[in-house]
């Protein structure tokens, strides 16, 4: 697989289901235009078409209303800018809500701003959609780009959304019969920031806001009960990502205590005042999403490199899918379940799943995989004297270099799923390594914490060296060339590694990067809350221990060819902490240089411009070949 076929292969999402038929849908990226591509898709008599085909218009979000007689979808203008859409928008169309019923669509809402989401009321005669708008007084700005921005908050913009602090979402009711609209939730009046999961119980209805705590210093979550036009927020505190209902009662997915994390993101009972319990522990993992259908919660959770499925009634449990595969997204129709999988070698398909079974449903990718041959890996889960580490390699030829990948979080993990880095390097003439040390995610609470306080920088680094080591042995690979890289916390340990195994590593490129948890604290969109979160303790308390546990400390110790890419807008990791490391080997002579992406932002390598993501990719093939032939 070669960088540009980045273009070739088609990500599925958002599946929706009714009594016989499907909706979802694909995106692909377009080189030729520099966009992503976003179409709705349906399965009905027995085959697949393309419904609504991407052209000067995206389209998503996807959902059967709940007779399943019709269904909705968002259509947006088609847009290359991944960052500050709302500031760069000259001219454009509107964003439309459509109704679609027996192939007759009709515009039931537009908005010059962001449509976010919508939510079907019960009996389908409204649709409640969230918006992201300008603030009441930023509005009347006309050019809004150029206007300076009085600010007297923490935080005031996030990585991928650019500045917060003038938006402000709402939620309108919209009758679907006539499109007439009402605006029931004025995230103007209320200073929200954010709303998601939107859910009706009865004739009430619930959310998830975001706002500003009392000092103006964090954001906080609250979920908020809107009955009788009324707002009652019945929970604080926490950081939620989804709220559901069974049994005529609330549930949430996530923490209800922020600063519990990193832990598993699990499911809580939250009464109607608002005092969450966290249901019994039916699995020590973190969970992704849940659906409810037949009286029974379907559970997409981690474990171990998988994304599985569950369901459960909360006084047992019953594991329905389980293999060395990655599901993103699901529905549920009786006894069975389509989901959207993929493997380490194959990209996302519809597989049907029933009785344990599964059976691919869909050809998506069918053409990419024709014209492009990916790698499948080998698997170990390595006992290492202090911890079990599952590993995966790909071995290309024994005589050539190795490249060790570390991933982000770190209470993420690498896995069964596609990832077209691997596949990218594998075809690109290296061997590659990667693993989920202590701290990764999928493989419980305790594993995920074993990096926090004193531990961090050093379990993770056993980790990765130790499976690294036993991996090479494994695959049997002679050449001792090793490049090592990584993203986010995956470039901390990048740097980590290079300055504390100097000779170990021939090449290394570090991507955007924590590198100085000091200056991280005032610069990044979540300096206050992640650095106390994984040091346990603030800076003011403990300087030494920010010093001890960054990477710059030790920077006058690197030796190794060091590439260093980072994005102007990543607001995550700013590319102030690039800078110190780049100065820092700059002035000493070290071979090094840096790649500095404009108008991206920490998430340059899973959705900034296609052609920024080939350039990447060009860029770091280039560095390790020239560091490691």
């Amino acid at each position: 697989m070669k960088p540009k076929n980045i273009s070739d292969f088609v990500s599925l999402s958002e599946i929706s289901n009714n009594n016989s038929d499907l909706l979802l849908k694909s995106t692909k990226m377009n080189l030729d235009k520099n966009s992503y591509e976003s179409s709705i898709w349906k399965f009905s008599q027995n085959q697949w078409r393309e419904l609504k085909q991407s052209s000067y218009w995206n389209f998503s979000a996807p959902k059967y209303s709940n007779n399943k007689k019709s269904f909705a979808f968002i259509k947006t203008p088609k847009s290359t800018e991944i960052l500050d859409k709302l500031e760069k928008k000259k001219k454009l169309e509107k964003n439309k809500l459509i109704f679609r019923n027996r192939g007759k669509e009709k515009i039931v809402f537009e908005t010059d701003d962001s449509i976010v989401n919508y939510l079907w009321s019960s009996n389908d005669e409204f649709i409640y959609v969230i918006t992201k708008e300008w603030s009441s007084e930023y509005k009347k700005i006309e050019n809004k780009t150029d206007h300076p921005l009085e600010i007297d908050k923490l935080p005031f913009r996030f990585d991928t959304t650019g500045v917060i602090y003038n938006k402000r979402f709402h939620i309108y009711k919209v009758k679907t019969s006539t499109g007439k609209s009402q605006k029931i939730i004025d995230g103007d009046k209320e200073l929200f920031l954010s709303i998601s999961s939107l859910l009706e119980i009865d004739s009430d209805m619930y959310f998830i806001a975001s706002k500003h705590n009392q000092d103006g210093t964090m954001l906080e979550d609250q979920i908020i009960k809107f009955s009788d036009s009324q707002l009652t927020v019945i929970n604080t505190g926490g950081m939620w990502s989804q709220l559901f209902s069974y049994q005529d009662n609330l549930y949430g997915v996530g923490l209800d205590k922020r600063f519990d994390w990193p832990s598993n993101i699990s499911i809580f009972k939250i009464n109607k005042r608002g005092i969450s319990n966290k249901v019994s522990n039916f699995i020590d993992r973190g969970v992704v999403k849940t659906k409810v259908s037949d009286n029974k919660v379907y559970v997409l959770y981690e474990d171990s490199g998988k994304q599985s499925l569950l369901k459960t009634d909360f006084e047992s449990f019953e594991i329905l899918h389980d293999k060395e595969l990655l599901t993103s997204d699901f529905c549920v129709d009786g006894e069975d379940i389509y989901a959207l999988v993929s493997s380490f070698d194959k990209k996302d398909e519809v597989y049907l799943i029933r009785n344990d079974e599964d059976k691919k449903f869909s050809d998506f990718n069918n053409d990419f995989h024709n014209k492009v041959s990916t790698h499948n890996c080998v698997y170990e889960r390595f006992e290492t004297g202090k911890s079990q580490i599952d590993t995966w390699g790909i071995l290309v030829d024994i005589n050539k270099p190795t490249l060790l990948n570390i991933h982000g979080g770190p209470a993420s993990q690498y896995g069964f799923g596609f990832f077209d880095e691997f596949q990218v390097f594998a075809s690109s003439g290296f061997n590659v390594v990667a693993c989920n040390p202590r701290g990764s995610s999928g493989r419980g609470h305790k594993f995920v914490r074993d990096v926090c306080g004193n531990k961090w920088g050093e379990n993770d680094t056993y980790d990765v060296i130790k499976s690294f080591e036993m991996m090479i042995k494994k695959l049997g690979i002679k050449n001792k060339n090793y490049g090592i890289m990584g993203g986010s916390y995956g470039g901390f340990m990048t740097s980590w590694v290079i300055s504390h195994y100097p000779k170990m590593f021939k090449s290394a490129v570090v991507e955007r990067a924590l590198l100085n948890w000091e200056t991280m604290v005032g610069t990044s969109d979540i300096g206050i809350g992640f650095p106390e979160m994984y040091l346990l303790d603030d800076l003011k308390s403990n300087l030494n221990l920010y010093r001890k546990k960054s990477p710059i400390t030790y920077a006058n110790n690197i030796i190794t060819p060091t590439l260093i890419i980072h994005s102007e807008k990543d607001y995550r990791c700013p590319i102030e902490q690039a800078e110190q490391l780049f100065s820092n080997l700059k002035r000493r002579g070290v071979s090094s240089s840096m790649i500095r992406f404009p108008d991206e932002s920490h998430e340059l390598s899973r959705s900034g411009k296609p052609e920024h993501r080939v350039q990447r990719f060009d860029s770091i093939i280039n560095w390790h070949k020239k560091q490691l032939s």
